[in-house]
């Protein structure tokens, strides 16, 4: 009997070690796990920002980057025509000046319309964190099926 009461500390100590690293795996489990939610979100929430950025812009993507295209070949073209020391035609070299200066002022008020869109984008990203909070918490609770994120909440 008195053998038993002495190994018992020792046992009881083995049992919360081994309790111990169930909760670790469970807390390690759970984190990849809101973290690949965390990671969902983020992709939705970024497409919706950018999304809304160009809607706001009234421009397609491709067409976004082609200007910006168009953009670095002009200035690559006046940086090199100023650099050259012979220039000759100082007309067309204003001109590409005036033009990308309007290209660049274009650009200015693009940013300050996604500026003004600033709010908006907040509480698209705040709405989008907050459905995905609420599916995940009634998905842990049991209350409803774990829904992807294509899958229309209810």
């Amino acid at each position: 009997m008195k053998h038993r009461l002495i190994r018992l500390p020792v046992q009881l100590l083995v049992a919360l070690i081994n309790a111990m690293a169930v909760l670790l795996i469970v807390a390690c489990v759970l984190v990849i796990v809101v973290l690949n939610r965390v990671d969902t979100a983020s992709e939705r929430i970024t497409a919706e920002v950018t999304g809304a950025a160009l809607a706001r812009l009234q421009i397609t993507p491709a067409a976004f980057k082609s200007r910006l295209d168009s953009l670095e070949g002009q200035i690559a073209t006046l940086s090199a025509q100023l650099a050259d020391p012979d220039l000759g035609n100082r007309g067309d070299l204003t001109r590409q000046l005036v033009e990308l200066n309007g290209n660049l002022s274009g650009i200015r008020q693009a940013a300050k319309g996604l500026g003004a869109a600033g709010p908006q984008i907040t509480a698209t990203a705040f709405e989008q964190a907050g459905d995905l909070l609420t599916r995940a918490l009634f998905a842990l609770r049991g209350c409803a099926p774990v829904s992807g994120p294509d899958t229309p909440s209810s």
